[in-house]
């Protein structure tokens, strides 16, 4: 599936020389037009490259460009970011599923990644709830299954 663009200007160009080694997983807390809203805001200060949810996925940024996603600005520079629907309450459906591990196995292709070490939650980078109920072995495992 190819992804539709959504507007967003919190991002920087590039990626300042840093080759991408690591896709970091999160979730909205919200649905996928909640991600939407927020990435248009230019006072959020935050963004994604991707957004999954609700049978539809969001494109923000180039992989090209860094997304502010990680909190962290090294992280950022070397990562590529999934945002996930779903709550504290509330797990992703399996289409999310579907296709974040359609959208992570492509991306492990073309850089070269390792899903089970270079697949990782968000709170792996800062402290956070958050990729909270998004259940990254099943990520891992899935694109695993796929690279064969």
């Amino acid at each position: 599936m190819d992804p539709a663009w959504k507007h967003t200007e919190n991002y920087t160009a590039g990626r300042d020389g840093t080759a991408v080694d690591r896709i970091v997983i999160h979730y909205i807390v919200g649905t996928l037009a909640a991600a939407d809203a927020t990435f248009a805001d230019p006072d959020s200060g935050v963004s994604a490259h991707y957004g999954i949810g609700e049978g539809a996925l969001h494109q923000y940024v180039s992989e090209a460009n860094t997304a502010w996603h990680a909190g962290d600005l090294a992280m950022n520079r070397r990562s590529i970011g999934i945002e996930h629907s779903a709550d504290s309450d509330r797990s992703p459906s399996a289409s999310t599923y579907e296709m974040s591990i359609d959208v992570c196995t492509r991306i492990c292709r073309e850089y070269g990644l390792d899903p089970q070490t270079q697949i990782i939650p968000h709170s792996s980078v800062v402290a956070t709830a958050c990729p909270g109920t998004v259940a990254i072995a099943r990520i891992r495992d899935g694109v695993d299954s796929r690279l064969g």
